[in-house]
This record gives structure tokens, C-alpha cells and sequence, in this order.
């Protein structure tokens, strides 16, 4: 019989997650390190497991602003997963393409819909498979890049997710700035200014995710992200087993800086934001 896990069987859920720890880092993150908890723009987040007999088979993640990340290695939990799913406030689902596309097909039928679906590929790099590509001017962030940092995440807003300007809250981007630096964030600087990121997502003491790689407009095709994103791995790489990233199938630039540094395919992902 399949049995509901809620609160009082955290541990069984991380064990879970953690079991499947390269696929659900952003989460497994986020319960293993709460310390911004209290702040303004914190998403706190709640997760249900599913158990037949004494093996749990599904977890899924809610986050307060509407992110759902699902995760199942059992397709019975799936009807259950859908049903508790429902009364929940959901604006974006997230996780590996064989979690998620079964359940995209579910839900038409419930009359929900997509009005973004993205498709990438999950990547990883060790200290085995690196390959650094040092470039001169490339630097940790300090506290005082928070502004430079928070200006890049707008405009990666707005590019990436084709987000409207007036939807870009700028005091949300100061927040993520600050918690990027305060987890690890690579700049490149040029003329003293700060054109080029990448920052770390999501830590655990084995692995590491990067996201928000972005190089402003008019310094792009220089080698900055690949050379932010090198520092980042080779910092994180002196503590970390390995660092993960994901990327557009379609962004041939960024798949071929990454295979130049080193990356290789974990798993098929797919974001989508619900209409």
C-alpha cells in the first residue's frame, strides 16, 4: 500500500533525495542549508514522500512562490503525486526529462498548460574530467559586486526566460546577488567593470550546481563564461566530487564551451512555467 510521508519523516525524504542527489541538488540544497530562512525573498519549501512497504519511491518539493520539483523511481506513486499536487500553488515544474514528461502529459487533461518549456541537458564535471580555462581579470566576487551581480541576474531574467522588465522585481535580484557571493560566485572584470558571472545554485558537502552564467552584451564570445565558469569548478572541485550545471539543447555555443571545459551528459531536464 502506498503510504504519504509528510514532515515527521524528513529524514527518510533527504535519504531519498540524497540517494538521487545529482538530480535534486536544488532541493536537497535547500533542506540541508536553511539559513536564509528568515529573509524577505526566502522560499520555503515543503516535501511529501511516498513509501510502499519500507522502500520510499517518490518525493516531491513545493515552494512557497510556486516552484515543483518532482522526483519518482516508481511510476505507482505517480496518480497520488498528481492528486496532491492540485491544492498546491504551482507556477513552475522542474526536474529530469523521465520524471517530467510523463506527468507534462497529465496534465492537459487537468487543464493545465505550459507557456514555457524549456529542454536542456544536465552536465556534470570532476576533477578527473576538467579541463581549466584560466583567463587573466577573472576574480571571487566580494560584497561588493552585489550591484554589478544583481544587474547581470535582471538581464538574465529578461533573456533567459523572456521575462517583461516590469516582472524583474530589482530588490529579488539584490537577494539573489547577495546569496550567490555568500556561496560562491566567479566575476570577470574588464576596464573595472564587472561583465561576466557565474555563481553557484546549490551546495551539498559532495556536489555543487552552478547557474546564472551570463556575460553582458558586448563582451560575449571572448571566453568570459567559460573562463568564470573554469575558476568556479576548480574551486569547488578542491572540496566537491562534482559540479553540475544545465544547459539549453539549442545553446550550440554554450555546449561547446562546456565540452571544452570538460563537461559531459548526466541526464535529460526540463523546465516549464505554467500558463
Amino acid at each position: 500500500m502506498l503510504q504519504r510521508l509528510g514532515s515527521e519523516h524528513i529524514q527518510e525524504i533527504k535519504e531519498y533525495l540524497h540517494a538521487h542527489a545529482q538530480e535534486n541538488i536544488l532541493v536537497l540544497s535547500d533542506l540541508m542549508n536553511p539559513g536564509d530562512a528568515d529573509r524577505r525573498w526566502a522560499d520555503p519549501l515543503s516535501c511529501i514522500g511516498y513509501r510502499i512497504q519500507d522502500r520510499v519511491i517518490a518525493v516531491q518539493a513545493f515552494y512557497r512562490y510556486g516552484r515543483w520539483f518532482p522526483h519518482y523511481t516508481d511510476e505507482r506513486a505517480l496518480d497520488l503525486m498528481m492528486e496532491d499536487m492540485i491544492p498546491k500553488r504551482v507556477h513552475w515544474l522542474l526536474g529530469v526529462r523521465r520524471v517530467v514528461d510523463p506527468i507534462v502529459k497529465r496534465l492537459k487533461p487537468m487543464g493545465l498548460t505550459l507557456d514555457y518549456d524549456e529542454k536542456d541537458y544536465l552536465y556534470y564535471t570532476d576533477p578527473e574530467t576538467l579541463r581549466p580555462h584560466p583567463l587573466p581579470g577573472i576574480r571571487r566576487a566580494t560584497s561588493r559586486d552585489v550591484k554589478a551581480i544583481a544587474q547581470m541576474r535582471s538581464a538574465f531574467e529578461g533573456e533567459y526566460f523572456d521575462t517583461p522588465p516590469a516582472r524583474i522585481n530589482p530588490s529579488w535580484c539584490t537577494y539573489i546577488a547577495e546569496r550567490y557571493v555568500e556561496r560562491g560566485t566567479f566575476v570577470a572584470q574588464r576596464k573595472g567593470r564587472v561583465v561576466s558571472m557565474a555563481a553557484i545554485e546549490a551546495t551539498i558537502p559532495e556536489l555543487s550546481q552552478i547557474g546564472a552564467v551570463y556575460t553582458r552584451k558586448g563582451y560575449r564570445n571572448r571566453g568570459l563564461a567559460r573562463g568564470v565558469v573554469s575558476a568556479l569548478c576548480e574551486e569547488e572541485l578542491c572540496h566537491k566530487e562534482r559540479v553540475t550545471l544545465t544547459v539549453k539543447v539549442d545553446n550550440e555555443p554554450a555546449l561547446k564551451a562546456y565540452g571544452d571545459l570538460g563537461f559531459r551528459h548526466l541526464a535529460d531536464y526540463r523546465m516549464g512555467r505554467f500558463a
